[in-house]
């Protein structure tokens, strides 16, 4: 005798493309992938996991208690399926399934499924086709049940990345036919059943849910891998068959396990325990590495903050931190965030040279955030490359394969997720603005332990954004370090601060040390700060000369070429660095030994770059490799990469940055000739640090700066600051470091620094400071409320993920352009056409002002652009640009975007 089934086996919940075109059934059962999902999340929660302890135990109730509840959540993520409305995305007669009609077509913008499945839920309840009492068996008011219900089942909604928006139900009613909310109230109902589902009373009391708020962002980023993992067919093949739940749920389990186990997600590694640095790296530690390896390791979350000067050792320490934490059970991987992206390769580069040596055994992921040239093998990848391509519902809504390849795909996000990630601080400080998939970062975040480097170098905005991510890093029990070479008192102490206020802890009227270089922990215990040494090598003097005029600049480059010497010039601004280069390129004796290193170069080329540079450059360059080498360079020269320069000049800037760029000046001792050698007394000329500056005067005009270094001022804001910098380095003659590094530091910044101004530089530096008060409002007027949860009224307004939110200000918007060229036979390519990763190296970052008057391929080449755009699906979020074609503007692989006027 046949079996009888419910009626909600007759509904498909994924179809392959290949049913599309052919017309065969080749379809999913909707209540499979809800068992599918719900599976993953059984094992990706699970009770022995340091995240279902550390969230269950945040709640008050059991580990098995909370793995239950969300297994109860996945179970209804895409209840919206049960309409009508979405069944009839696809002839229902195809799939031999009944035929059902509603009110309204389906609306992937207004009315998507995730929404739907709110709806449905409201529709039951409203209509008392599910009693919430009777299901809970509880004689609490339902009003009470439901609002701890809604904010557990939002984070099973928002599973396509960000929160579902709430409103009148009644319309979402025309997208249901009776039968739809019937059948999804008895699927409920029999489902809950495989998890063995237990409601803890306290959930539902006030501070619980209060609680349970605050752990739905965990919950929510959870959703969204475990949606990813269950829509892979590898694992989870089509089905269309009938069987009895409890059979496929067994059948599911098993398959959601293997999924599990063969990603790297939230795998547990054993910590080799640090020895010490003669062993772990092959040396002797500096001063500040030997404190790194013997300060005590309290329990609870922590911060520590490393001051000292270019090449004391920071990364080395802060590695030893956080094998020490990760030993010490408060931290299960790391992420390691830098400046920018063109800095991240050369550490890359030395994390996964040391990261194996921390575990213990296995071989855990380490993903580059922007890996299109480094992608180490390491890292099993989870793009679902042998899966197979669902239909998707409509333009305006991907499927969860779809999502999860162009997420994946995008390294820059998956680094976060990865057990050991290099990348950008903006990828981590993404998790705290309202973004599509913001809570997948934030989950990728626990249990790790945050370096970021040159601190120093974030602006109010940005830091604005770091101290809700260093906050929220906090109430997740999680440990962070903070590298800089420079950092003024009262920027240490707000950081310090927070953290403070975040754990409760009373701040009292602590003393902060003025010391350099300096050690601070910060803990439930308070601040421990302790004055280091530093080795010999890195302590030394660098005379400092200013230069008024290009020419000047220029009479110093051809001496010291003329003397074989290897020189760096840099610049405020792409415009100066352009200008500054065809200058060089007109007095040098060989013009094929300069380069230009700047901002606006495709990523293929910039890596190209980068990579030249530190062959001439770097620290195992060769004297003939560094003979008469010329790098002319904007700010990405200063920013974490290991190059040495016999002789640097630099446009001025801010006092912090002119310290950092003069950490790049005789930065590895070497022989007379240029040959690096360590362990001795750089046999090399003494250091001067040159510096192109305006006149000196007592008593500057209000254009004292503007009027010949106009890009300097439209970068910087701030003459005022600029000439209180000028006026002690001239007082000193010199930098020397470590000891004056805090002196000159706390004259441009410190608390009395402002009087100093002179009185015509003053009201432009109040209104740089109206500036800064500007960007640290609109910075925290995009902070999230986290107190509200996981839910669409936690901020004003959620962002699709393809648009840009910064993580630092700036008055000019930037817009991504993608750089094309046109091959002999007429088909438009990438620029980096043939690299393995074409689309991320041909991505071009220009001024919006600039983008704007490009002649784009949309506007010359309509039909062109359109099949581009087919071919290539994740074009559509940039600017198509063939740059030969343009007759205002070009690019070229030597000087980047320049204008042909």
């Amino acid at each position: 005798m046949k079996a009888e089934y419910p009626r909600y086996y007759d509904y498909w919940g994924k179809i392959s493309k290949e049913a599309e075109k052919s017309g065969f059934d080749d379809f999913h059962l909707l209540v499979y992938h809800s068992l599918d999902v719900a599976a993953v999340g059984w094992h990706l929660l699970s009770e022995q996991s340091s995240l279902c302890q550390d969230l269950a135990g945040f709640l008050g109730i059991t580990p098995s208690e909370l793995r239950s509840l969300f297994t109860f959540a996945l179970l209804l993520h895409d209840l919206g399926k049960f309409s009508a409305a979405f069944q009839n995305l696809y002839p229902l007669e195809k799939l031999n399934l009944p035929p059902q009609t509603s009110a309204r077509p389906y609306d992937g913008k207004l009315a998507r499924h995730d929404r739907l499945g709110w709806g449905i839920w409201k529709i039951a309840s409203y209509k008392e086709l599910f009693n919430i009492n009777h299901f809970i068996n509880s004689n609490l008011p339902s009003r009470t049940l439901n609002r701890t219900l809604e904010v557990l089942l939002d984070c099973s909604w928002g599973h396509h990345g960000k929160p579902i928006l709430h409103g009148p139900f009644i319309d979402l009613e025309d997208y249901c036919v009776d039968e739809n909310i019937s059948d999804a109230v008895s699927f409920i109902q029999d489902a809950s059943q495989l998890v063995e589902l237990n409601w803890p009373p306290q959930l539902f009391e006030k501070e619980t849910l209060s609680r349970l708020k605050q752990v739905s962002w965990h919950l929510a980023g959870l959703a969204v891998l475990c949606d990813w993992l269950g829509s892979n067919t590898s694992y989870f093949p089509y089905c269309a068959d009938k069987k009895a739940l409890a059979s496929y749920w067994s059948e599911a389990l098993q398959n959601a396990q293997t999924a599990v186990r063969q990603t790297d997600l939230f795998n547990a590694y054993a910590v080799q325990p640090f020895s010490s640095f003669e062993q772990h790296f092959n040396y002797s530690p500096t001063p500040l590495q030997h404190w790194s390896a013997s300060v005590e390791i309290e329990s609870g979350p922590q911060l520590f903050i490393l001051e000292d000067v270019t090449g004391a050792g920071k990364t080395e320490a802060a590695l030893c931190l956080t094998q020490r934490l990760m030993a010490a059970g408060l931290a299960d991987g790391f992420y390691f965030g830098l400046p920018s992206m063109a800095t991240s390769n050369a550490m890359f580069e030395r994390v996964s040279r040391h990261y194996l040596g921390m575990f213990q055994q296995g071989r855990p992921s380490i993903v580059l955030a922007h890996g299109a040239r480094d992608m180490h093998q390491q890292f099993r990848e989870l793009v679902m490359v042998d899966t197979r391509e669902d239909i998707n519902y409509q333009l305006a809504e991907q499927t969860a394969t779809a999502s999860c390849n162009q997420w994946f795909a995008d390294s820059r996000k998956k680094a976060l997720l990865a057990p050991v990630g290099v990348g950008t601080v903006d990828q981590a400080l993404l998790a705290v603005l309202p973004r599509r998939h913001q809570a997948l970062r934030m989950i990728g975040l626990h249990r790790k332990v945050l370096i970021f480097d040159e601190v120093h170098a974030a602006d109010e905005f940005m830091l604005e954004l770091l101290y809700d991510l260093l906050a929220l890093h906090v109430r997740q029990g999680g440990c962070a370090i903070l590298l800089t070479a420079t950092l003024p008192v009262r920027q240490r102490q707000r950081l310090s601060n927070r953290w403070l206020q975040t754990l409760g802890c009373e701040q009292g009227e602590a003393e902060y040390e003025t010391g350099f270089p300096l050690a601070t922990q910060v803990s439930m215990s308070g601040v421990k700060q302790r004055v280091v040494a530093s080795r010999p090598e890195v302590s030394r003097s660098l005379e400092v000369q200013f230069l008024s005029s290009a020419a000047d600049c220029l009479g110093v480059i051809q001496k010291a070429l003329a003397s074989d010497q290897c020189v760096v010039w840099i610049c405020n601004s792409v415009a100066d660095a352009l200008e500054a280069y065809q200058q060089v390129l007109a007095v040098v004796p060989e013009p094929e030994r300069c380069l230009l290193f700047h901002s606006r170069f495709t990523l293929l080329d910039r890596q190209r770059i980068e990579t030249e540079v530190l062959d001439c450059l770097g620290k195992e360059s060769s004297p003939a490799q560094r003979r008469g080498r010329v790098v002319v360079a904007t700010q990405v020269f200063q920013e974490s990469l290991d190059a040495d320069a016999d002789v640097m000049l630099s446009d001025i800037c801010p006092i912090d940055d002119l310290i950092q760029r003069a950490g790049r000046l005789h930065r590895h001792t070497r022989t007379r000739d240029g040959q690096y050698q360590s362990n001795i007394i750089d046999q090399r000329d003494a250091p001067v640090l040159y510096v192109h500056a305006p006149e000196w005067s007592e008593a500057p005009s209000e254009n004292w700066l503007k009027s010949g270094f106009r890009n300097t001022q439209a970068v910087y804001r701030s003459p005022g600051r600029l000439w209180l910098g000028m006026r002690a380095l001239r007082e000193a003659g010199a930098i020397r470091m470590p000891g004056e590094a805090r002196v000159l530091i706390e004259a441009v910044y410190g608390e009395e620094a402002y009087d100093n101004i002179p009185t015509a530089l003053q009201q432009l530096e109040d209104l740089h400071q109206g500036d800064i008060n500007r960007k640290t409002n609109k910075a925290s007027q995009q902070l999230i409320d986290w107190g509200k949860g996981y839910g669409a009224s936690s901020t004003a307004q959620w962002f699709d993920d393809d648009t840009e939110i910064s993580t630092r200000f700036s008055d000019i918007e930037t817009v991504q352009v993608l750089v094309l060229k046109r091959r002999a036979d007429g088909d438009v390519v990438f620029w980096a056409e043939g690299n393995p990763h074409p689309l991320a190296m041909s991505v071009l970052k220009l001024p919006k002002h600039h983008a704007d008057k490009l002649q784009l391929l949309e506007a010359v080449d309509p039909e062109t652009a359109e099949a581009f755009r087919l071919r290539y699906r994740q074009s559509k979020c940039y600017r198509l640009w063939v740059a030969e074609e343009d007759q205002n503007f070009g690019y070229l692989e030597k000087l980047g975007f320049i204008t042909k006027s």
